[in-house]
């Protein structure tokens, strides 16, 4: 990223802040779309919050994220503040304003009067807004659940109304913060028309006599390190539920999400909100749109980030030596040791010269793509060895970025046709012209490949030692 004199800085005021992953979000987004502009967190006491938001403005920063615990005091340091935010109570975002207000004058004449300042937005709402209707989840005319009584289950009650729920069932284990949640959205009347907010105590969650519910899991219960932990377990509970999302998106399956899918729920968790609250507010303050094809690059930075594996995926032209190096590796490191060629072998049933010859190339790349998405989540300490074609899906690639640390083995395109010339079982070669094939191929693949990898590593000396020991250097 290049910083001159035209570099804007965006940032998060909180405490703490050490923990965020917005960096991720906001510096990413800014280097794939060629933005000059940085952010950063600022560790921000409650007795600075004010001096910090006005200080900010007068250092001409573009915008601010805000966490905890600030969501709800930086509103009486912002000139203005969108009414969805108002109506929840908390901002998360600060947007760099100038707001024009018609004033009177003494001698009766109209003047205008600059104001300047942020505008504050909550896209923590927006941003789950965004996911569920992402992932098909239609809230009007069906019956939602929520459990807690915090913030977010205020942003999710003001969502569920805007969305058309008909009946919006709070449970907490103290009523009165159920109770005045309730109170609070039953008072937007344009909203709340076509919805029943419904407090209840959480010990009498068995009154709920619906089918097909939905359920949003609002509390901190079952975050990591407590993943064993859970508002509620009881399986009559759980046979009722349609679809269930977890606010926490660490674990990347809690132990509610777990009780959903088994008793035959569908269940997500909050990872893909964090990402698009993110993204809407790197929107409001660049006044752009951020391609999909960007976000979904950083959502897989995000999920690197949050489930990091400890495994090494090795990929490259064939011939690069990934089967003999991971081999090695997994000797070294003590890790196991998966050829991903020969996992699509015993799972076909056939060779893959025989998968091309007999189904097409096609389909064999649908097959790889399918072999990642069961590695994806099972995979731990293993030396991952993929086929030569394997990261020329974009989706493939990102898939074995969620695997592990991705290195690319390069080599000559000389050195790679000495050492498969002659095979027997590389169906791309067999032409009349292999080293051409070799050449044009490799022409084609290494931008896709150096995309895919997190590190390039030399093979041209053929030295497994040198390789495996700068591997082992860089992982």
């Amino acid at each position: 990223m290049k910083i001159n004199g035209k570099t804007r800085l965006i940032g998060l005021i909180g405490n703490p802040v050490e923990h965020t992953l917005s960096p991720i979000i906001h510096n990413g987004i800014s280097e794939r779309m060629g933005n000059s502009s940085v952010y950063v967190p600022f560790k921000v006491e409650k007795d600075g919050l004010a001096d910090a938001v006005a200080g900010a403005y007068e250092l001409n920063i573009l915008g601010m994220n805000v966490t905890v615990p600030h969501k709800n005091d930086v509103m009486n340091s912002l000139i203005e503040v969108d009414e969805a935010a108002k109506q929840i109570g908390a901002v998360n975002t600060l947007v760099r304003v100038e707001r024009t207000d018609v004033e009177t004058q003494e001698n009766n004449h109209l003047s205008d009067k600059k104001t300047y300042g942020y505008k504050g937005y909550n896209t923590d709402m927006l941003g789950l807004q965004r996911q569920i209707h992402e992932d098909g989840i239609l809230l009007k005319g069906n019956t939602v659940v929520i459990l807690g009584a915090g913030g977010a289950a205020k942003a999710v009650v003001y969502m569920c109304l805007l969305e058309g729920a008909s009946k919006v069932y709070i449970l907490n284990r103290t009523l009165e913060k159920a109770i005045a949640i309730a109170e609070d959205m039953s008072h937007l009347q344009d909203l709340a028309k076509d919805t029943c907010i419904v407090p209840l105590p959480l010990a009498e969650y068995s009154a709920i006599s619906e089918k097909d519910l939905i359920v949003f899991q609002s509390t901190s219960i079952g975050l990591s390190p407590n993943v064993e932990d859970v508002v509620l377990d009881d399986a009559a509970f759980y046979e009722k539920v349609k679809v269930g999302i977890d606010l926490i998106y660490n674990p990347a399956n809690t132990k509610f999400m777990q009780l959903v899918t088994a008793h035959g729920g569908v269940a997500y968790n909050a990872l893909k909100m964090l990402l698009y609250q993110g993204v809407i507010a790197y929107e409001l303050w660049h006044d752009l749109k951020v391609p999909s094809e960007i976000v979904e690059d950083i959502y897989v930075d995000l999920k690197r980030a949050v489930y990091q594996k400890d495994n090494i995926v090795l990929i490259g032209f064939m011939g690069s030596g990934k089967t003999t190096i991971g081999q090695e590796l997994a000797k070294r490191l003590h890790m196991q040791f998966l050829d991903t060629d020969a996992y699509i072998e015993e799972k076909a049933g056939k060779s893959i010269p025989a998968i091309f010859e007999e189904d097409g190339e096609e389909y064999f790349r649908k097959l790889e793509t399918s072999v990642l998405e069961e590695l994806r989540d099972g995979l731990h300490n293993t030396i991952v060895s993929t086929g030569g074609g394997m990261p020329l899906r974009k989706q493939n690639a990102n898939l074995l970025k969620e695997i592990g640390k991705v290195f690319y083995l390069t080599a000559a395109n000389q050195v790679i046709f000495d050492r498969v010339k002659g095979g027997t079982n590389r169906p791309l070669l067999k032409c009349e012209n292999p080293y051409e094939k070799v050449c044009a191929l490799m022409k084609e693949r290494r931008p896709l490949y150096e995309n895919a990898a997190d590190y390039l590593v030399d093979t041209n000396c053929n030295d497994i030692d040198e390789v495996c020991s700068e591997i082992i250097n860089k992982r």
